[in-house]
């Protein structure tokens, strides 16, 4: 009998030395879920609103200069209805860029050519909201939003 209040006494601490590991291995767990929450409570970058500072567009014509893997703006902004007339002035010497727009008035783009070349682009911004725009090539640096409004 003493045998096997032995076996059962060095059982005990097998079960303890489970639930050990166990909290160990949840504790990353809970960080991992608390870092998730908190990025998803981040959204994405983009504004939900027009920028103070967005260039207007007068007469339905603008012109974007292209120069030093840049846009010469980030930010546009024009009524809803507007056929805009894009002049794209690209001004880096062999350098290939495009003017791509995808948005909720359609898809329009520019072929993609060396500079320093002028391009033109027409644009129909039939729909309200955010129109992304970017250099096909160059898209993580050149990038922008047309915003339309209502």
């Amino acid at each position: 009998m003493t045998s096997s209040l032995r076996g059962a006494r060095s059982r005990r601490p097998s079960v303890r030395s489970r639930a050990v590991p166990l909290c160990r291995s949840i504790r990353p767990l809970v960080l991992v879920a608390a870092l998730v929450a908190s990025l998803a409570a981040c959204g994405d970058d983009a504004p939900s609103t027009v920028p103070a500072d967005c260039t207007r567009i007068e007469g339905g014509e603008v012109t974007l200069v292209a120069e030093n893997l840049r846009w010469s703006t980030d930010c546009l902004r024009a009524p809803v209805g507007t056929t805009i007339t894009f002049t794209i002035d690209n001004r880096d010497r062999s350098v290939g860029h495009n003017l791509s727009i995808d948005g909720p008035s359609g898809e329009a783009k520019t072929d993609v050519e060396q500079g320093p070349v002028t391009q033109t682009l027409t644009y129909e911004a039939t729909e309200p909201g955010p129109h992304p725009f970017e250099c096909v090539p160059h898209a993580s640096m050149m990038k922008g939003t047309l915003w339309i409004d209502p």
